[in-house]
């Protein structure tokens, strides 16, 4: 059973706030002698003093000043309740998830994210970063309630927000960049290839387009990948974008290929409930295009 009350800490941080119970009557509607028996009530309650009077000014004690610290939080934490409850009855969602796509840059997304949490809606928010067939499945099955994906499954709609431009990378004195010449598109598939894979077996990997190699390592990120390359092992299709310094600095190059290749892949925003998206799931999708670049200059690298 509690001792204390909500009222009590509001008006026992009040007191404080005015530096004196006049003042904090004045600013509570309430009487002088109410505040202070509130008070009164409160340290009785928890057998400790809490302020005392000095010199006609109001002091706390070592105590007084560590619950003035945890009333405001108390206080902060049930306004926050208050209002999740306000924008529930709203329609307003309470927690939202997001699955990314790990092709799509981070600081587009961390701009959308900004400004969304400077509304200061009070959500919980999850972010997941997929890959190809990860997104499909959090859009069939409903887990993420925005969805950034190349693929967009049969009867869903997406938005296209950003193009990626795809190209083979591989580590400067691997033998694809040292060869002194164009390498022809099948000599590719003579060498080993690091493949972004989303754990599938390769023959339901869904078809991009990129070259497949005999030999291939499958990894579960894009660094992973290029810790892989920059020790001379195999080339992978990278987003350009992303290893720009490493390319800028000589660390990874791009294949010089007689076709010059390259693949672009389109990110799309997919609402996997459309018709029963809420508000907050709206404005932070919104947010999210705005924030999105057709084009991806070279200071959004990574």
């Amino acid at each position: 059973m509690l001792k204390s009350t909500l009222t009590q800490w509001q008006i026992f941080t009040k007191v404080v706030e005015e530096r004196g119970y006049l003042k904090a009557a004045e600013a509570l509607n309430r009487s002088h002698s109410s505040v202070h028996h509130a008070i009164s009530k409160l340290e009785t309650q928890l057998g400790e003093r809490l302020v005392y009077v000095q010199d006609r000014q109001l002091h706390l004690t070592a105590l007084g000043r560590v619950m003035h610290r945890r009333a405001k939080q108390l206080l902060a934490d049930a306004e926050d309740m208050e209002a999740m409850v306000e924008f529930s009855a709203q329609g307003w969602e309470t927690d939202l998830t997001i699955a990314v796509e790990n092709l799509y840059p981070r600081r587009q997304l961390t701009r959308a994210l900004e400004q969304f949490y400077g509304d200061d809606l009070n959500i919980r928010l999850k972010i997941n970063t997929v890959v190809l067939n990860g997104a499909v499945n959090a859009i069939t099955e409903g887990k993420a309630d925005i969805v950034i994906s190349p693929i967009i499954p049969p009867g869903y709609v997406g938005t296209p927000l950003t193009t990626v431009k795809m190209v083979p990378l591989a580590s400067y004195f691997h033998p694809l960049v040292t060869a002194g010449r164009l390498v022809e598109t099948r000599e590719l598939s003579r060498h080993l290839q690091i493949v972004i894979s989303d754990g599938l077996e390769p023959d339901k990997q869904p078809d991009l387009g990129w070259l497949k190699s005999e030999q291939r390592w499958s990894v579960a990120d894009f660094q992973h990948a290029r810790d892989i390359m920059i020790s001379g092992m195999g080339f992978c299709w990278m987003p350009e974008y992303m290893f720009h310094d490493d390319i800028e600095h000589g660390i990874l190059e791009i294949v010089p290929t007689r076709d010059k290749l390259e693949r672009l892949v389109t990110l799309n925003m997919i609402l996997p409930r459309a018709d029963s998206t809420g508000p907050a799931a709206r404005l932070l999708a919104d947010k999210i295009q705005q924030h999105s670049l057709a084009v991806i200059p070279e200071e959004e690298r990574v």
